[in-house]
């Protein structure tokens, strides 16, 4: 059990008494994850504990907005500037010309970034497995936010999965 006001060195935020009131939603469902929103909504009752997954921390987004910093699981940068690069040549060269061949050039280029992404991962298990037990042992629900305006090819659609495996006690 973590007590009153616990820190860990690999977060950048405190969980107040709060923040650790079990969510009956949370409990319900046993999931980690409730939420993934881009860090420019606003934040919302039922958020929880909100977790900024950014490598850098975004442009004008005052701390109040969120409860975490968490650069660790962020993709790296060299990954990052892999993602936007191969994103906008994809982008530019086909979203306009062929559809059909853009959905497909982006579903090749995500099953890569994803593998690419989980691998990092990997050496972030503890962390992650931290996350999970704070729900399991105190009911905190997290809200991952990151910047990228499509959830479906961001990494915080692979992050969540991976907490609420570690909280079911599974590996990926």
């Amino acid at each position: 059990m973590f007590p009153r006001g616990f820190t860990h060195p690999d977060l950048d935020f405190t969980l107040e008494d709060t923040q650790l009131q079990k969510s009956t939603l949370a409990q319900s469902t046993f999931m980690a994850i409730h939420f993934t929103k881009t860090v420019y909504e606003p934040p919302e009752s039922e958020d929880g504990c909100r977790l900024i997954i950014m490598r850098r921390y975004p442009r004008g987004i005052a701390k109040s907005r969120a409860h975490g910093w968490v650069p660790q699981l962020a993709p790296t940068l060299p990954l990052v500037h892999w993602y936007h690069g191969n994103k906008r040549a994809i982008e530019a060269r086909w979203q306009s010309r062929d559809p059909v061949r853009f959905e497909r050039e982006i579903a090749k280029f995500w099953k890569t970034y994803s593998r690419r992404y989980l691998s990092e991962m990997r050496g972030q298990r503890s962390l992650i497995e931290l996350l999970a037990s704070l729900q399991r042992d105190f009911g905190v629900t997290f809200t991952l936010l990151c910047a990228c305006p499509d959830y479906r090819i961001c990494h915080r659609s692979l992050l969540a999965p991976l907490i609420n495996d570690a909280l079911l006690g599974r590996q990926r």
